[in-house]
This record gives C-alpha cells, structure tokens and sequence, in this order.
C-alpha cells in the first residue's frame, strides 16, 4: 500500500487497500460484515490520508531537492501518516468493543511491533524504485520483496502467540495453585483483578500495571511447596505451621526468578506479606522499602481474602467489615496512602461473582470416596502383580 502511495498517488493506493486488506476469514463469513466494512474502510481512510501527505510534502518541498531524496522524505512521511491513522482508528474499534483504554491496547498489543512497522516505510519506496526499472526489470524484480515482507509478518503472528502462550501459562500456573483448595478458587484472578483495576486509578505506566497484574497471578504459587495439613487446617495454625506457611512468598519467588520473563514480578511476590510497620514476612521491610507494586498486592489480596470463605473461617466479611479492618490497621499492615484507593473502587470490581462449579477441574467437582471403596481399591491393588510404576508416588 505504501509502494503504491509513493507511485500513484492516494487513489491507486486507495484501490489497494480495498482489494488487499482483504482476509480470508471475511470469505469464510467468520467477520460480521459490519467489520468487514471496518476494517476496509479504515485501510482506505489511513492510505488515503497518507497520500495526501506524501502529494503535499512533493509539492512543498519540489523546488531544488534532489528527486531521490524528496521521493524518499515524502514516503517517509507518508507512511507515518499511514501508520498514525490506521492505528488510531485500529485502537479506537478495539477499545469501544473490549472497554480496555486505548492506552492499554497500544501497550498490550501494538506498541511491541510498532517500531518494526514504520521501519518498512524505507522498504516500500525501494519496491517502488525498483518496480520503476526500465526494460521491465521491475516487474520480475518487486516480487523479491515477498520474502522479507513474509518473514515480517511470520515474526509479528510469532510475537502474539508467543504473548499469547505466556499469558495463559500464568494464568494455568494460578489455577494450579487456587484447585488445591476450593475455598481459594479464582483468589489468584480476583487479587489481579483488583490490584489492575487499583493501578489504572494511580495512573501507573502500562508497563508496571502490566508487571503487578502478572504478579497478582501468581503471588501465591509458593503455596505449591506448603503440605495440605498446613494449607487446608481448619483453625488456627500452631507456631511450627505458621513458620512453615511464611514461606509461600520465598518459595513463590524462587519459582518464578528463574523466568526472564518473570524476573521482575519476583520482587513482588516475595513481599506481599510485608507489612507497612516492618511486622510483615519474609524480610521485616518497612514503608516504601516495600516495593509499590507488592504494597497494592497486599492490600487486595487481604480485601478478597476477607471477604471469601476460608477453612479457618467459613463465613466471609462484608465488604463494609473488609474495608473496616482495611482502614483499622492502615499504617500498619497496610499503606495508609493506598487503602483509600481499593476502599473508592467500584463495587462492580469488587463483589465477589458467583462461583461456577466448571471453574474447577472435574476431579475436584466429585466427592471423596467413602472409606470402603478405598478399602476395596487397596484390596484389588494387592490382588494384581506389582508394577513398576507402583513405586512412583
């Protein structure tokens, strides 16, 4: 499209983005045709106001420059033109439909590939100086182009899968963790949900809100290491136990500091039992030696954590109890200047949604076996041949 801007102007490369945008999932019908109509139209709005651009830059700027050189600078602006409108009005779609704010779309996906994309501005006006050989040598020459525009495209559909894959990981890792317990299931997600939702009201960069949301995910993967007798004991835990349990947050971070992906949430994760007086576990660190993002964490982590049941106490606070024990030990276990952030977010953030029994494994959906069928189980795995793989537990 760009090619086509720099040789003939806004409407030839209007006809190509017609014709080329066009994607075979719009001929399997999988596009509703009103994003169909969309996504053409916003193709033809963006190359069209980048012709303009490219015509006015030859017009201004014609009287002597070298021809290769205005050729050059007006494609470059251009495409800049080009790439500004089409990911304005890209941004704009996904956000109306998603309700994520442009700025986290941009972040989440654009922002990562964007310098790749204006870097083929260059590679479009040499198509367009090469399609221009004479002898025709150009015509044969421009598919050569196919290759490098191919693996560009093959890198970016590598980049979101990959995003994609990491993404899921996490949030397979967090449910691994919340299934052990039905008490905590979709703990991990609401924490994060919560944390995310506190980080857009401080207006934190994307990045970090991005870094906090992961680490919400995974903040209690430590509880992996913990033994169910101490996990899951109905009542207070005794001095040996609690000893054991305070080491979720090391054992988490030690899992996760290994993935250089996942370097930077550590930090978090091993804090967010510190408390804001230094009382807090592992390390005793105080006020804003606690890392901010593990300061958030606590605080919504113990909101969603009073407000569910739990084996130690089956009837969950109210969301005015949680928010009283909130602002009580604000200062102490928790930052004074965060607390009034979860306490003003909306409660469509914070009530707890009703649970659906699909969201747990299918094992975890049936009762434990009565004691005589496990007596009749024991007794048919003596009456076999021992396996080999009986001594794997």
């Amino acid at each position: 499209m760009i090619a086509v801007m720099a040789l003939g102007g806004p409407f030839a490369s209007a006809v190509v983005g017609v014709i080329g945008t066009t994607d075979t999932r719009e001929i399997r019908g999988q596009v509703p045709w009103y994003g169909t109509l969309y996504n053409h139209a916003s193709a033809v709005i963006a190359i069209v106001l980048g012709g303009v651009a490219h015509e006015f830059v030859v017009t201004v700027v014609s009287s002597g420059a070298p021809q290769a050189a205005l050729s050059f600078l007006a494609t470059l602006v251009g495409a800049l033109v080009f790439f500004a409108a089409s990911w304005t009005l890209a941004l704009t779609a996904v956000s109306v439909r998603t309700g994520v704010s442009i700025r986290t779309v941009w972040s989440q996906d654009v922002g990562g590939v964007a310098a790749n994309f204006v870097g083929l501005a260059p590679l479009a006006w040499l198509m367009a100086q090469v399609f221009q050989l004479p002898g025709g040598v150009g015509w044969w020459a421009t598919p050569l182009f196919i290759v490098p525009l191919f693996t560009t495209r093959l890198a970016y559909a590598r980049y979101v899968e990959t995003r994609e894959l990491f993404e899921q990981t996490i949030e397979a890792l967090a449910k691994a963790v919340d299934a052990r317990d039905p008490y905590t299931r979709n703990h991990s997600s609401r924490v994060s949900h919560i944390a995310e939702a506190m980080c857009r009201v401080m207006r934190l960069p994307e990045a970090e809100i991005e870094k906090i949301k992961w680490a919400g995910l995974l903040h209690d993967i430590g509880k992996i290491g913990i033994r169910d007798n101490v996990l899951l004991k109905e009542g207070p835990l005794d001095k040996r136990e609690r000893i054991l349990m305070n080491q979720h947050p090391t054992i988490g971070a030690e899992i996760v500091a290994p993935a250089s992906q996942l370097s930077t949430e550590a930090p978090l994760i091993r804090s967010h039992h510190e408390w804001f007086n230094g009382s807090g576990y592992p390390e005793g660190i105080e006020a804003l030696g606690i890392p901010l993002g593990a300061r958030i964490l606590t605080i919504a982590d113990a909101y969603e954590a009073m407000t569910s049941s739990r084996p130690y106490r089956k009837t969950p606070l109210t969301h005015e109890q949680a928010v009283d024990q909130l602002e009580k030990f604000s200062g102490i276990q928790f930052d004074p200047d965060i607390v009034p952030v979860l306490v003003n977010l909306d409660r469509g953030i914070l009530d707890r949604p009703p649970d659906r029994p699909d969201e747990l494994p299918t094992m975890l959906h049936r009762d434990d076996p009565p004691d005589e069928q496990a007596a009749a189980a024991a007794s048919a795995a003596k009456a076999r041949p021992a396996l080999a793989s009986d001594d794997v537990s």
